[in-house]
């Protein structure tokens, strides 16, 4: 993922608007990250993950005591350590 400045991509906006066609262009501003360019397609693709997602204080009462006495698999244990 290329990181550039925003006042490169003010003078070389076509370049990177075909960057971003294929991957994140991401501008940084004052050496901080600012903004990241996505092709319309990867945004779309991430609006669409946005419906399928609910707020945990929407969740069904039911469904928030099945999640808080659930366990998982002891297979993924090792999970639960500092990576």
């Amino acid at each position: 993922m290329p990181k550039v400045s925003s006042a490169d991509v003010q003078k070389n906006f076509g370049e990177y608007r075909v960057v971003a066609e294929s991957e994140p262009v991401h501008v940084m501003h004052y050496n901080k990250p600012s903004v990241v360019i996505v092709s319309a397609d990867e945004y779309n693709r991430l609006k669409a993950r946005d419906k399928t997602s609910m707020a945990t204080e929407d969740l069904p009462e039911w469904l928030i005591e099945q999640i808080a006495t659930s366990e998982m698999d002891r297979k993924y244990d090792l999970l639960d350590g500092d990576a």
